[in-house]
C-alpha cells in the first residue's frame, strides 16, 4: 500500500491519530478498496474508535494487489506511542510539510511515514508493525436503541464547560434534550451539583431517543 496526502491534508490525518490515541494504546491500519481506516480500541474493549479516509482524500492511493473485497491487503497493528510523536506538532506540519508518503511494505514488517517539508527537506521514518487481523466493533445494535449524532464542534463547545481533571460526566437524553453534568463530592461526603449543560434536540443533525437513558462515561484527563 502507498499513499501520498497534500500539506493541508496532513493536519487532518493527524488530529485523528491524536483522537485515537485517546482510546487505546494500539493503532490499527487497514487498506481497503473504500479507502484507508484507522482504528482503535481501549484495553477493556469497551470503547471503539474508526476513521475512514476515502481514496479522494488522497492525492495518491495505491494498494497494489489486492481483491475486490480487500482480503489481500496487509492489516497491520501499530504501538500508538510510535506514530503519535510523528505528528505531535500540528501547528508545525501544517506550515512546513508538502506532502507526506504512508506505505506499507510486507517483507520488511514496517511502515514508512515520509514528511516532504519546505526547504527541500526529507524526513523518514520506518516504524515495525505487527501483522493482525482487521479491528471490527461487535455489538448488538437492537439493544441499543438511542442514536444520537451531532457536529463535533457542538459536543466539543458542550464539553469544554467542564474541567480537564473531571472523572465522571453524565449524558442524559430525553425526547426534548441532551444534557451533561457532572458532580463532585461536598465536605460531608453527599454529591454536589457542579456543572450541568443542555441543548435541545433540534441542535443536532440526527436524533432518534426512543427511551429516555441516562449514560455515565468515565473520562481521562488530557
Amino acid at each position: 500500500m502507498d499513499c501520498v496526502l497534500d500539506g493541508n491534508c496532513v493536519k487532518a490525518f493527524g488530529k485523528a491519530i491524536h483522537a485515537l490515541s485517546r482510546i487505546g494504546d494500539e493503532l490499527w491500519l487497514d487498506p481497503m478498496v473504500r479507502g484507508l481506516a484507522l482504528r482503535s480500541v481501549n484495553s477493556a474493549h469497551s470503547a471503539y474508535a474508526c476513521f475512514l479516509f476515502s481514496p479522494l482524500f488522497f492525492q495518491q492511493y495505491n494498494l497494489g494487489s489486492v481483491s475486490e473485497e480487500g482480503n489481500e491487503t496487509i492489516k497491520c497493528k501499530l504501538v500508538i506511542k510510535s506514530v503519535l510523536p510523528l505528528f505531535r506538532c500540528l501547528s508545525s506540519i501544517e506550515r512546513n510539510v508538502k506532502r507526506c508518503q504512508i506505505s506499507i511494505s510486507a517483507p520488511c514488517d514496517r511502515v514508512m511515514i515520509r514528511f516532504f517539508c519546505r526547504h527541500g527537506i526529507t524526513k523518514t521514518h520506518n516504524v515495525r508493525f505487527q501483522e493482525s487481523e482487521a479491528l471490527q466493533a461487535v455489538f448488538a445494535s437492537h439493544l441499543c436503541p438511542n442514536v444520537l449524532k451531532a457536529p463535533a464542534r457542538l459536543l466539543g463547545d458542550m464539553v469544554t464547560h467542564f474541567p480537564v481533571s473531571q472523572e465522571e460526566i453524565t449524558l442524559s437524553m430525553t425526547s426534548l434534550r441532551v444534557s451533561l453534568r457532572n458532580y463532585f463530592e461536598g465536605a460531608k461526603g453527599e454529591l454536589m451539583l457542579y456543572c450541568n449543560t443542555a441543548q435541545v434536540h433540534v441542535q443536532y443533525r440526527v436524533t432518534d431517543i426512543i427511551n429516555s437513558s441516562k449514560v455515565s462515561h468515565v473520562t481521562t484527563p488530557i
